[in-house]
């Protein structure tokens, strides 16, 4: 059974892969410069002048050629490596950013090795679901956003993917597997409902900050950027729904092993458990929110205006609205997936062959 579900979710990410190839070669990019860009990578000989906006650094070329960049303010320590840019063939060069790529390739070395040591073969699965997920975001999604198509029924068609490979792949095809899947997609559909409504209702512009007027100016305005924003909120949702909603089904078939306990009494035990989960995975997506916006929440106590007035601002509201969207998702998703497992799929995880441990043992994507 699990080997007709790899081959069913790589049957389906084909079919993606190839729709997205497709959409990719048509879509409709950026306007970028006419003057082709090259990039390159320079080694930092040293400081060669320093004024209050300019700081100019001699460099040295791979193959030996030797230039001047102005940092733009940026320290560069001498012998470090940086990313310069030209557009004239080599004759002048402008400073891109340091070369990081290094120590991003030691975490992702050192994340790797830490999920195979501790979860073996059912973390490579969860990395291959994972790798996959992230092919189909840039070979399909995106391209696809590029060429127009609605963000909102985007999202859906990748999180139907992105669930189904998360929780098929990495847990086998089995009836839990599928109870879990359902849990977690109807809960998306009702946080997407939400977020329609409340965005409608509150006449979001869609214009938050610099990015998104820049988005907006360089695809023509073909972008809904309104429905971006809201698209962009149900995907940082998916992470973590597959987690609950495999734990809710694995608390329902460990409870389906007392004979004395009827439907109802089990519904209510795989609940309980189901609050102590909610408690922990709200906490954990608000303060990933609240960390990745930790300047913008510096910058609002220096501001000397009236909250109410504050959390009405659009960039402000947006982030509000995405911590409490992503928080009523699990909300629903455990007593939503609860009931599928008891009333619904009862029979089939009960009889289920796959063994309570190998349902239990999950990992985040």
């Amino acid at each position: 059974m699990y080997r007709l579900s790899k081959t069913i979710n790589l049957l389906l990410f084909g079919v993606f892969l190839f729709f997205g190839l497709s959409i990719s070669v048509r879509a409709q990019t950026p306007n970028h410069p006419t003057a082709e860009s090259h990039f390159e990578t320079a080694r930092v000989l040293g400081l060669s002048e320093s004024q209050e906006e300019t700081s100019l650094y001699d460099i040295e070329l791979k193959n030996k050629h030797r230039s001047t960049v102005n940092s733009y303010g940026d320290v560069l320590a001498t012998g470090s490596s940086i990313f310069v840019e030209t557009t004239d063939g080599g004759k002048h060069y402008y400073y891109v950013a340091q070369n990081r790529t290094k120590i991003l390739s030691f975490l992702v070395i050192l994340f790797v090795a830490s999920v195979l040591i501790l979860a073996r073969r059912k973390g490579l699965r969860s990395l291959g679901s994972l790798l996959l997920s992230f092919l189909l975001l840039f070979l399909v999604f995106i391209p696809a956003l590029f060429k127009g198509y609605d963000p909102l029924w985007l999202t859906l068609f990748f999180g139907l993917f992105v669930l189904s490979v998360s929780i098929f792949v990495t847990h086998g095809m089995n009836r839990q597997s599928l109870t879990s899947f359902l849990g977690a997609f109807g809960s998306i559909l009702l946080a997407l409902a939400l977020l329609v409504f409340v965005l409608k209702v509150s006449s979001v512009s869609g214009i938050l900050n610099e990015d998104f007027q820049y988005l907006a100016i360089q695809t023509k305005e073909s972008l809904d950027i309104v429905r971006l924003i809201s698209a962009g909120i149900l995907i940082g949702v998916l992470g973590v729904l597959d987690d609950i909603t495999i734990t809710q089904v694995a608390v329902v078939r460990e409870l389906s092993s007392h004979p004395h306990m009827n439907l109802f009494e089990i519904f209510k035990r795989a609940l309980r458990v189901g609050r102590d989960h909610i408690s922990s995975l709200v906490n954990t997506l608000v303060f990933a929110y609240v960390g990745a916006t930790l300047p913008l929440i510096m910058l609002i106590s220096l501001m000397d205006i009236p909250w109410y007035i504050l959390i009405s601002q659009e960039f402000i509201f947006v982030e509000i609205v995405r911590s409490l969207v992503g928080a009523i998702a699990l909300v629903i998703a455990v007593p939503l997936t609860t009931w599928l497992a008891v009333y619904v799929f009862f029979k089939g995880i009960k009889e289920d062959k796959t063994s309570l441990e190998s349902a239990c043992a999950h990992e985040h994507h």
